[in-house]
Parts: C-alpha cells; structure tokens; sequence
C-alpha cells in the first residue's frame, strides 16, 4: 500500500506530456477541419469548434503548469499568487465549457433531427454562434469565484481554496456543472434525437453531413458519459466521507484514486479527434483534404470543358428549302 505515493508522483511525471502532446495535436486538427468551407456552415460544426478551442485552453493551463513545475520552472516570486488564480480559472472554467458545448450540439441535433418546423429553426448557424456566447458568458460567471477563492505561494507549487466554504462550493460546482448536469442533458437530448430519427418520415430526406455529425456527436457522448462518471462518483463519496477520521493509508489511496479520475476527465479533452477519425466518414474525408491538398490538386487538374451549340436538324432543313424558293 505504500507504493502508492510512488505511482503517483511516476502518473504526474508521465501523464501530462502524453494529454498534452496528443491533445494539442487532435483539438488543432480539429479546429482545422471544422473551419474548411465544407463544414463551417453548419450549426453543429460550430459546437464541435468551441469544443475544441476549451479543451486546448483546459489541457495547456493545466497540464502545461504541471511539465513546468516538473523541471523546476516556476513564476515569478511577486506573482506567484497571480499564477494560481489564473491558472484555476482557465483549467476549470474551460473543461466545464467543454462539456456544456457538447449538450449544445446535442440539443442542435435534437432540432434538426425534429419533424417540427419550429424546432428545427432552432439548429441554424447564428442560434449556434449565440449558443457558444451565452454558454460562455454563464459558465464565466460561475466560475469567476475561483479569483477569490483560491490562492497560492509565492512560487506557484502551491494552489488551494482558501476556506472551507470555498473549498466545498468549488466542489459542488464542478459536480453539478460538469459531472452530473451535462451528462444527464447529454442522455436526455441523445435519446430524443434517436426517437425523432426512428420516427421520421420516409418522405423527408436527409443530409449526408448532417447523419454523419449525428453518428460523430452519439460516439463523443458515449465517451464522455464513461470518463466523467468516476469523478462524480469520487466527488460523491468525498462529501459522504467528509466527516469521518480516516488513516494515512486511505489518505494515500484517495489521493491516488483522485489523480486517476481527474486524469481521467482530462482525457476527454483529447479523444474527439481520435474517435472522429475511426468513427466518421466525412471526418476521415476532409482530413485528407486538409493533410494531401486534395481539392487544391483536383481544382488545378480539372479539364476545361467546352459545350458546343447543337443545331436541330428541323432548322437545317428549313433554311435549305428557304434558300431554294429565294433561287
């Protein structure tokens, strides 16, 4: 059992490199391929940009402040109080932004996915862009306590509420603002895009892109519903446990349990790419056209192609019998 302290000082050594490397270069490709012409338009691309811009944002402030303390980086003395109030905002408050642009793409496929014609009015470009704003702005709003709840040392090691009252609102919220309200809109408005995709007219066709974003936003929820389950669960059992006089050893193993899940809930910032590009087929085509330049090569050897007129054979007899009565 004492091993444990060992495991996770090895899992904060290693484990912000690999959320880091592979994270920057999914969420960057991502922005990439949700900003080319072909899927900007559309309302669910927008959600799935937001996306990825927080999860970039989560994984550098914290992940990035981790590496830096690993090699003994640390800010500047007079600052370091600064650091710490900063660096929790902009960890927290994106990660959970993160989560909330998800419901919004859920709630979009929801609408477009409607037989209602209101409700579908819902899933257009601008509603979209208003979404990410107000989204934004709220989650701001809430989060915005961690500049006064939260201070640390001089040197930046250290970051903590800095009462009781902090430390346990600071909990609440993120279980209910990332653990437990998001998931559960997630599976509500899930489950009513399925209905309304079992129940549609066989009439009333469908967009190409619009399936495959579907199929691409059901695979991400699935995801997120199985990494965002052990923090709720670990936060639950904190608050149950709160009260009660526990051993240095079981000290040692909720903090390694607390590592774990929080790493976990870190991974969901990584994995939108990965599984777009084993799940969706239009992803998987317009990251070829982003990585080989497919469409610029098409554009520049395509033929020119001419049309010639094509005279009936009715005029051509006409103006032959037309010439004959002139002679």
């Amino acid at each position: 059992m004492s091993n444990f302290p060992a495991i996770q000082n090895e899992l904060n050594r290693y484990m912000p490199f690999v959320l880091l490397i592979s994270g920057t270069i999914g969420n960057i490709l991502n922005c990439l391929i949700f900003s080319r012409s072909s899927l900007r338009n559309k309302s669910c691309s927008v959600y799935f940009l937001a996306n990825s811009i927080a999860n970039i944002t989560a994984l550098y402030f914290s992940c990035l402040t981790r590496i830096l303390i690993i090699f003994s980086i640390y800010p500047i003395p007079s600052q370091g109080y600064i650091y710490c109030k900063f660096r929790t905002f902009f960890t927290y408050m994106p990660l959970s932004a993160s989560s909330w642009f998800i419901v919004a793409a859920c709630v979009d496929r929801y609408a477009s996915s409607s037989t209602s014609v209101r409700i579908r009015s819902f899933s257009q470009f601008k509603v979209s862009q208003r979404t990410v704003g107000g989204i934004f702005i709220a989650l701001c709003l809430i989060w915005i306590q961690m500049f006064f709840c939260f201070n640390g040392n001089p040197e930046g090691t250290v970051c903590a509420p800095v009462s009781q009252f902090c430390n346990t609102y600071n909990n609440y919220s993120l279980l209910v603002f990332y653990s437990l309200l998001p998931p559960l809109s997630m599976l509500l408005f899930g489950w009513m895009t399925i209905r309304n995709i079992r129940h549609r007219p066989m009439n009333r066709t469908v967009n190409v892109k619009d399936r495959q974003l579907t199929l691409m936003l059901i695979v991400q929820v699935f995801l997120f519903q199985i990494l965002s389950l052990p923090i709720a669960i670990q936060r639950i059992y904190s608050y149950i446990t709160i009260d009660q006089i526990k051993s240095l050893e079981q000290k040692q193993i909720e903090n390694f349990v607390l590592e774990v899940v929080n790493y976990a809930a870190f991974t969901n910032t990584i994995t939108s790419f990965y599984m777009f590009t084993l799940t969706g087929s239009l992803f998987r085509k317009e990251l070829k056209s982003l990585l080989f330049f497919s469409n610029r090569r098409q554009a520049n050897v395509e033929p020119i192609r001419t049309t010639q007129r094509k005279i009936p054979v009715n005029t051509i007899t006409s103006r032959r019998q037309q010439a004959t009565t002139d002679i």
